[in-house]
């Protein structure tokens, strides 16, 4: 509590405990602030989609399809692949232990593809939308094509993603056959998720201290299965953590812009029927809007990031890629994930959705978070003036 006092000052709302959007109330996707049925304009998968529809082909190859294309044609590495052997998708039917779904992700774009599948799945942080699916069909000889899958969101739509529609990393129970215990408990897992509580139905390699967690339950070495049938030969620990962390971020970020828009419209509303076109906003605009910046500046900033365990190795050339990309893209692994106190997502398209009276309040709340005696310790300051240098 007194990091976050320091951090923000006295406000009401934060003695009943830390700003967040876990369990969020879903938004109207139809009639609220942001129309999610609307064309996607600005993200990587739409503008590969463009290019196929004008003619252009992927590469197919004879054991993975159209994945290496398509990983190549998004710029998502390969070293960045983890395996979760739970039925978790909707290509279920072929997910067990013998036979992992494949995940390959980078800032903005997540990949899917399942052995024998008939799609690679693909997702993507869109900056305006939040969460868009897509599918790629698998048929060698027919011209490839990208086909938008609003059908995920029975499950990447609720409280659990943040109340918008987004990305989750689940940690389960399994029987051996890769089906969900639902009898067992359930966790959506990020960087504030204890260790004992992550992985489960996933394959983790890489070394971490002898703390245990949930992963590798059922076949605890890879080789168990036939890991050559793969297009890489780890589940790699390092990257598994990035992902959690990442995925909950782009939902905070989504769910920023959604409950600002809310908010600023429901103000313009307000004024519209006093019949003005400006004015101060309401105390209750202002709270809640400063609660879902001060939610989405918390998460960025690691502030409840859980405690370490001991130093945590890949075993694949991931982190070492990853850190190429820049400053905030350091990582620790001794003590906690990141060695700066401030996510990469600050660099992501998502805040320049937001309305521009949001994106000054966001930068204000963060430099100040950044500056403050808890943040700076650790390298807040630094962590502030990498980003300056970058914009």
């Amino acid at each position: 509590m007194r990091l976050l006092l320091s951090v923000f000052g006295v406000l009401p709302w934060i003695l009943a405990g830390q700003p967040n959007f876990d369990g969020s109330m879903t938004h109207d996707l139809r009639n609220g602030p942001v129309k999610y049925a609307v064309p996607a304009q600005r993200n990587p998968i739409e503008k590969l989609r463009q290019r196929l529809a004008q003619g252009d082909l992927l590469a197919w190859d004879a054991q993975y399809g159209y994945l290496p294309a398509v990983l190549e044609a998004l710029q998502v590495p390969l070293a960045s692949q983890v395996l979760v052997f739970s039925k978790t998708s909707f290509q279920a039917p072929l997910i067990m232990p013998a036979n992992p779904r494949a995940i390959y992700f980078n800032d903005d774009v997540y990949v899917g593809w399942v052995k024998g599948g008939d799609f690679v799945e693909m997702s993507v942080a869109d900056p305006d939308l939040g969460a868009v699916f897509y599918v790629l069909e698998q048929e060698r000889g027919k011209l490839p094509s990208i086909t938008r899958q609003d059908d995920c969101l029975q499950c990447h739509h609720a409280g659990r993603t943040a109340g918008v529609p987004g990305h989750l990393v689940r940690s389960v129970v399994t029987h051996r056959n890769g089906m969900v215990d639902t009898t067992e408990p359930s966790h959506v897992t990020d960087h504030r998720t204890p260790i004992e509580e992550r992985f489960g139905g996933w394959y983790v390699s890489g070394s971490w201290p002898k703390t245990k967690h949930r992963g590798n339950v059922l076949v605890p070495q890879l080789a168990r299965f036939s890991i050559d049938a793969w297009p890489a030969a780890h589940s790699d620990v390092v990257a598994l953590m990035v992902l959690e962390h990442q995925t909950m971020g782009h939902n905070y970020l989504a769910r920023l812009n959604y409950e600002t828009r809310a908010a600023l419209g429901m103000h313009r509303a307000l004024l519209k029927m006093d019949k003005k076109t400006t004015g101060p906003w309401s105390e209750s605009t202002t709270r809640r809007i400063n609660y879902a910046l001060d939610a989405a500046i918390l998460y960025l900033t690691f502030a409840d990031e859980a405690p370490w365990p001991g130093p945590m190795r890949g075993d694949s050339a991931f982190a070492t890629e990853y850190q190429r990309r820049g400053a905030l893209y350091r990582l620790n692994l001794e003590t906690r994930l990141y060695e700066y106190p401030l996510s990469p997502l600050v660099h992501s398209e998502a805040l320049t959705a937001l309305e521009p009276e949001i994106q000054t309040r966001f930068w204000e709340r963060l430099k100040a978070a950044l500056h403050s005696e808890p943040l700076a310790a650790k390298g807040g300051r630094e962590a502030w003036a990498s980003l300056r240098l970058r914009k």
